[in-house]
């Protein structure tokens, strides 16, 4: 009986935490693995680029220099807003001598995640984790 009350619990929980329609506000990159490079002193930095119109650079990350030891966080600047649920966006990894070093779409229709807090996103070129929080309605 106790089990089935906390599953109900559980239930009503997760059906009245509906995320589609908020904001998320991601803040920070940590860059947890990239191919190696060519140039190991340059510098790395992280773009998000709009779902929709993917010319349009929505948030970047201060440099990192490649020679340095990873995982690195970066900041986002500027801090964004986004609604994951309806809009998906590309994140890009850049190197200022090599250029386009990897990118990834994140798409939450590919997520299971209630609350994501953070969330990684890979492909065989890099990976990262993306941290932020939900903006309070």
């Amino acid at each position: 009986m106790k089990y089935i009350i906390t599953a109900l619990a559980l239930t009503a929980i997760l059906v009245s935490c509906n995320k589609k329609g908020q904001d998320f506000k991601i803040k920070s990159v940590t860059l947890l693995k990239h191919r190696p490079l060519q140039y190991p002193q340059e510098l790395l930095r992280v773009k998000f680029l709009d779902g929709a119109d993917s010319q349009k650079v929505i948030g970047i990350t201060s440099g990192y220099p490649a020679n340095l030891p990873l995982p690195a966080t970066m900041l986002v600047d500027p801090a964004f807003k986004l609604k994951l649920y309806s809009q998906p966006c590309y994140v890009q990894l850049w190197g200022d001598s090599t250029g386009l070093i990897g990118s990834s779409k994140v798409n939450m229709d590919d997520y299971k995640i209630i609350f994501p807090l953070d969330m990684e996103v890979e492909n065989e070129d890099m990976k990262v984790t993306l941290t932020g929080k939900w903006d309070q309605q």
